[in-house]
């Protein structure tokens, strides 16, 4: 993606965050409740391919942050080089496995149906071990570049 898709990513970002406290602090405004059609819903009772009522703030906080996450994790730098393809690749290989190995150190030391939050989680752990690999990549190489 363009360097310029950052911003977008980060506001999308930004608006994750002011749902999420919404939805956890703000007291969950009547506005956000609406019907939708769901293909699961496990509240008082489960229910398969129904209409239900949910407060949509936790849901947009989810999908606004992983969206504008990953815009902003895979959007070009303003000054790209060559060599950034390659860091490219050895942050998502190593974000990649230290969040598999995460995610299975979770099921070995986390049981019951706590299990399924956390494995939620990984996919966000992911972008945020690739994100801040790819930073340090990219200050190791800037680095590397001003002592030749």
């Amino acid at each position: 993606m363009p360097s310029k898709a950052k911003y977008i990513g980060w506001a999308l970002t930004v608006f994750a965050a002011v749902f999420a406290y919404l939805y956890f602090l703000g007291g969950r405004p009547d506005f956000f409740k609406v019907k939708v059609f769901a293909l699961a819903s496990a509240y008082i009772e489960t229910r398969y391919l129904a209409v239900i009522q949910t407060n949509l703030l936790d849901e947009l906080a989810a999908v606004l942050f992983i969206v504008g996450y990953t815009v902003c994790a895979f959007s070009k730098e303003k000054e790209e080089k060559e060599a950034y393809d390659m860091l490219r690749i050895k942050a998502l290989i190593n974000s990649l496995l230290f969040t598999l190995g995460l995610w299975v150190l979770s099921f070995l030391l986390i049981y019951g149906m706590f299990i399924f939050p956390v494995s939620i989680v990984m996919f966000i752990v992911f972008l945020l071990g690739y994100r801040l690999l790819f930073r340090i990549y990219i200050y190791k190489f800037r680095k590397n570049i001003n002592l030749d």
